[in-house]
């Protein structure tokens, strides 16, 4: 039997919040509608969307107000990692409850685990649902990577894929090495997503950078499916050109929510510690991105005023 597997283009959804630290959830759905022209599917409560940030009634409100709004018109998976098996369990029903086509987790991070623990988190979170559980790989943020061996066991007990972002090639290909064909491979960025592709055949991306560019991003995903490899490489150069834009505020989720900024969609701050760009660099960054534009930055209307 073929699992059915994540497809296509699946921004990490940033979660915005107000002046004051309080979640906007009329914001984010907002972002959320304007992504759903264009993508496949959206990630929520990743590290994009501040999931370690925010609290477990934020979490799961958020994922509420989402699926009121959308209303199927995209598929939502939902990371549910946090530093506890019992709340990730609470989670991970609730966005079942929900309608989430998946959850994700990355490991239970803080303290140190053996690979025995994270097997027994990762085995009492997929008996507590019906929906495919994904293992979320970021070893930068959690302080450990998850390593084939592991992840064959974590297959073996039923995790049904992983999201990727060691922002490694081989560690990608090791995976796919290593577990069974049905097993599904998703890469964390859009940064390799061209390499992976043609290289490893991954049909599935978690892109920070659609957040703010969608069309962008979803032209590249087409042109790479279509083997059209001349605009698939001038859209990836673009694309880097942008990430290389987000990343001089030394956060990419904080870059993104600048370049969103920058093409008028006015509402959204961090939540701290994490703060807004300075004025200053947001106006440099604003002079870079209209190079890449030759000029005319692709602008998109508030969408919270709609």
């Amino acid at each position: 039997m073929v699992e059915q597997k994540l497809f296509g283009v699946i921004p990490p959804l940033l979660t915005l919040f107000n002046r004051d630290g309080s979640v906007d959830y009329k914001a984010t759905c907002k972002l959320a509608e304007f992504l759903s022209k264009y993508v496949h599917g959206l990630f929520v409560c990743g590290t994009y969307g501040g999931g370690p940030l925010m609290t477990e009634p934020e979490r799961m409100k958020l994922v509420e107000k989402l699926t009121e709004t959308l209303q199927n018109k995209v598929p939502l998976v939902v990371h549910i990692g946090t530093t506890n098996t019992p709340e990730a369990i609470r989670l991970a029903k609730h966005a079942e409850k929900c309608g989430a086509i998946a959850v994700a987790s990355v490991p239970p991070y803080y303290y140190h685990y053996s690979n025995q623990q994270v097997l027994k988190h990762f085995t009492e979170i997929v008996d507590s649902v019906s929906i495919p559980v994904y293992v979320y790989n970021n070893p930068k943020t959690v302080g450990y990577g998850i390593s084939s061996e592991l992840l064959k066991n974590l297959e073996a007990v039923g995790v049904k894929g992983v999201k990727d972002s060691s922002f490694d090639i081989l560690v990608l290909e090791d995976y796919k090495r290593t577990c069974s064909k049905n097993f599904d491979v998703v890469l964390g960025t859009e940064a390799m997503f061209m390499i992976a592709h043609f290289l490893l055949d991954i049909q599935a991306f978690i892109p920070g950078l659609a957040n703010a560019f969608p069309e962008i991003v979803r032209q590249f995903f087409d042109a790479c499916m279509a083997n059209e490899v001349a605009q698939a490489k001038l859209m990836h150069e673009k694309i880097l050109k942008l990430r290389k834009i987000a990343y001089q505020a030394g956060s990419s989720n904080m870059g993104v929510l600048a370049l969103l900024h920058i093409r008028g969609f006015k509402s959204g701050y961090p939540r701290l510690p994490f703060e807004p760009v300075s004025e200053d660099l947001f106006e440099k960054m604003r002079a870079q991105v209209s190079e890449v534009f030759c000029g005319d930055i692709p602008a998109i209307e508030d969408m919270t005023k709609m």
